[in-house]
């Protein structure tokens, strides 16, 4: 949304309210506030209604003067209703009450919640930059706690209130700090970090869904490296993938930049802010953690880790919830992630049959170009003298090229069958041997894309299994 239509939306409110029993009691508050302060797009509208039930009160109103484009959704337990204006169809409103919170079960994050006062409402809020309100009847910009503007021009990440409370009360919160905080380049204020550090073991309550959620919004900012650091000096990463922690001061072999951990968090910030490449990045060596192995002369090793970090990978993914589909992508990425590391730095040592064997192993252009990704963010993410920057590229290039060509792997489909291969070569009902010539025929249109199906049919009449 541009600043204009946030501008254009106030306005429409100002003049539909003027004279009505909300006129002087509807705000838009939070994150619109904060970021029109800061002059960036505005993602959403949040409106809050000074009023006992007001945010759904309001909603009911502007739906019965046929102001709304379908009937509000309301959040009865919450006092929360949505709803789009028929005049900015585009643009979702949630409306609330302003509210006080009282949190009693120390098992939940789930306050019990009660109309009040917009001073109420601001001292419930997470940080004080999300805690700017906007009178809309009298155009005019409130900062409540009176922090809110000086720590936006002071780039100050800080809470509201006591910070002790507020992370007691919510941990998702402490989550929400470090995202905002790396989301901007700006500092924690130290008694709030203390806060959070101090806190960090309420964490445990969280939910895996919102968990996940909130992890994945960490990860996909712009300095994913820094955000992973925070979770760690603060103790959350032990709440969260406990795992990682044992990454932390892991060394390696020399060629290597770092410990595992500072090796991970480097490929990170190399791919491009998606869940599935984020965390794939994050754990693609977690494997190393049941592989590290010190060889007598002191080299440090870690055999086939690749392959070992299935079960882990499958465990702290299932864990935060995350969909089976979703896990074996990640699996495929973090598995395959040292296919080209022997081919050379310009992956010289990769024949153009090895690369139509990766590409049909892919199966899709999506899943190579990711592999690649992980590839070339790993083989940036080494010591100096051992990157290699070009290798990935070198093989895009050279995929690029077989594509144009109509040489590419990614969809083909052996045209002699199974049933056909153990009729020429009378093996019924023995599936391995199948399989050893199937592989022998995909071997000779890797080397040979354009051979016919006669030239196949004759090579497999000649080969014969050692």
């Amino acid at each position: 949304m541009t600043i204009e239509t946030y501008h254009d939306i106030c306005s429409y409110l100002r003049k539909l309210i003027e004279g009505s029993q909300w006129e002087s009691k509807v705000y838009t508050v939070g994150g619109c506030c904060r970021d029109l302060v800061m002059a960036l797009p505005i993602n959403d509208i949040d409106l809050a209604v000074n009023a006992p039930n007001g945010g759904i009160e309001f909603a009911e109103w502007l739906y019965e003067k046929g102001l709304t484009s379908d009937k509000p959704i309301e959040f009865h337990k919450y006092g929360t209703a949505r709803l789009h204006l028929k005049e900015f169809d585009d643009e979702e409103l949630e409306i609330v009450q302003t509210r006080k919170e009282k949190y009693t079960d120390r098992t939940s994050r789930n306050p019990a919640i009660a109309f009040g006062s917009v001073d109420d409402d601001c001292m419930r809020r997470d940080l004080t930059i999300n805690a700017l309100y906007y009178d809309i009847s009298n155009d005019k910009l409130l900062d409540v706690c009176g922090r809110s503007i000086s720590d936006i021009r002071d780039k100050i990440i800080r809470t509201p209130t006591d910070p002790n409370v507020t992370f007691d009360d919510d941990p998702v919160r402490i989550l929400r700090t470090i995202r905002f905080a790396t989301r901007f380049g700006w500092e924690i204020e130290k008694s709030t970090f203390d806060a959070m550090c101090r806190h960090c073991s309420r964490l445990d309550i969280i939910k895996p869904e919102r968990m996940q959620t909130e992890f994945e919004k960490i990860l996909i900012g712009p300095t994913p490296s820094r955000a992973l650091d925070l979770l760690r000096h603060t103790g959350a990463m032990a709440y969260i993938i406990p795992e990682l922690c044992e990454t932390f001061n892991m060394r390696q072999a020399s060629f290597h930049f770092g410990s595992v951990w500072e090796h991970s968090i480097s490929v990170v910030d190399k791919v491009a802010p998606t869940p599935l490449l984020r965390i794939s990045a994050l754990l693609h060596d977690i494997g190393k953690i049941s592989s590290r192995f010190v060889k007598p002369d002191g080299t440090i090793c870690f055999p086939r880790h690749p392959k070992r970090a299935t079960p882990i990978i499958i465990r702290i993914l299932s864990r935060l919830s995350y969909r089976m589909s979703f896990i074996k992508h990640v699996l495929f990425l973090c598995n395959n992630h040292e296919v080209a590391k022997h081919c050379g730095s310009n992956a010289e040592g990769m024949t153009d049959a090895d690369l139509r064997e990766l590409l049909f192993f892919c199966r899709t252009r999506q899943r190579f170009e990711n592999l690649m990704s992980i590839i070339d963010a790993d083989n940036r993410s080494y010591a100096p003298d051992h990157c290699m920057p070009q290798q990935a590229k070198n093989i895009l290039s050279r995929t690029n090229t077989m594509i144009e060509n109509g040489e590419d792997m990614f969809s083909y489909v052996l045209p002699i069958k199974q049933a056909k291969i153990a009729k020429i070569k009378q093996i019924k009902n023995n599936k391995k041997a199948s399989e050893a010539y199937k592989k022998y025929l995909m071997s000779l249109v890797f080397a040979k894309p354009d051979i016919t199906n006669e030239e196949l049919i004759k090579n497999l009449k000649l080969y014969q299994l050692e």
